[in-house]
């Protein structure tokens, strides 16, 4: 009998004692036996340990499980099923296997990304490398923390579509955009599309260091003007005819508090600092000014300028809050 073995039956006698201590002293020896550099377990005696470990894993507080998956997380010969068992643990026990285990495949790390939460996702993304179908996987289910940290990992092997969809995000969240932008597999077509919201410094890089096609710049560059002067042009015409109506109302002698307090109520706050202004004889840019400083302090003593009523000047500080928080 192999010294292997012997350890493994004089376990295999420890099993039998329920106390907290007999089985933390189990998975310490049986763990010890699947890390000796020694002769090792044949696939029988592997087998029986293996069973050992799964049963007393869960049996036995986090801390201890804990341990386990850090002593397992780089073991060639790891029992998959307790890997697998340990991985969709809390994520205290899971974090090392789901960063280092070589023992969980493709489809056991997809199950993990459908199954759990943003901390395995986490964990997983940070693996030195990452399949491209678990990258699609952690795109699709992931938090913008999982794709930044994605979006980092130079081991990751992420395809168009998934890289199409971080892109995407990246325009709400300022977060992604430099590590997306550092990646070297990230298409060109989808590092142009990123140009139209990234900050000054990143525009540069795509212009000048990203090697950008040059003949694509004058064009980028005069896309992107044309839809500023488009959009200047659509926000003064808006503006115009909203003085236009204002007016109206003004000459017809129907502009006064109550009027101010009705568009409100219907969220036309453009209409109401015009309003403001021709009642109060400011000029527009003044009524904005006044609307938008903060405490509506300006409002009140534009309010008691024009002899508003208490009530009233109440009710339009409720509705100016309101529009700010919608």
């Amino acid at each position: 009998m192999s010294a292997q073995s012997s350890k493994l039956e004089n376990l295999i006698e420890v099993a039998q004692e329920a106390s907290s201590d007999k089985r933390r002293e189990l998975l310490e020896g049986v763990t010890d036996l699947f890390l000796d550099p020694g002769q090792g377990l044949n696939d029988g005696e592997q087998h029986i340990a293996a069973e050992i470990l799964g049963r007393v894993a869960t049996e036995v507080e986090r801390e201890v499980r804990a341990r386990l998956s850090y002593r397992l997380a780089d073991l060639d010969n790891a029992p998959v099923d307790l890997i697998r068992q340990l991985a969709n643990d809390e994520i205290q026990v899971a974090r090392p296997l789901l960063e280092r285990s070589g023992a969980l495949s493709e489809r056991d790390l997809i199950d993990i990304i459908n199954s759990h939460g943003a901390e395995h996702q986490l964990s997983v993304s940070q693996r030195s490398e990452v399949s491209i179908g678990v990258a699609e996987a952690l795109v699709a289910q992931g938090d913008d923390e999982v794709m930044l940290s994605l979006g980092k990992n130079e081991g990751a092997i992420i395809s168009r579509d998934a890289m199409a969809t971080i892109v995407d995000r990246s325009e709400s969240a300022e977060t992604l955009c430099e590590p997306l932008l550092k990646r070297t597999d990230l298409p060109p077509d989808l590092m142009h599309n990123m140009f139209w919201w990234v900050s000054a410094e990143l525009k540069k890089h795509i212009l000048t260091e990203a090697h950008v096609d040059e003949s694509l710049v004058d064009e980028m560059l005069a896309e992107a003007q044309r839809g500023m002067v488009a959009e200047a042009e659509e926000e003064e015409d808006k503006l115009n005819r909203v003085e236009r109506t204002v007016r109206r109302r003004m000459r017809l002698g129907q502009l006064n508090q109550d009027a101010l307090v009705q568009y409100l109520r219907r969220g036309q706050v453009d209409e109401f600092i015009a309003a403001l202004g021709y009642l109060t004889e400011v000029d527009q840019q003044t009524a904005r000014r006044i609307v938008y400083t903060t405490g509506h302090e300006a409002v009140a003593v534009a309010c008691r300028a024009k002899g508003f009523d208490l009530s009233t000047f109440s009710t339009i500080v409720l509705l100016l809050d309101g529009a700010a928080e919608n």
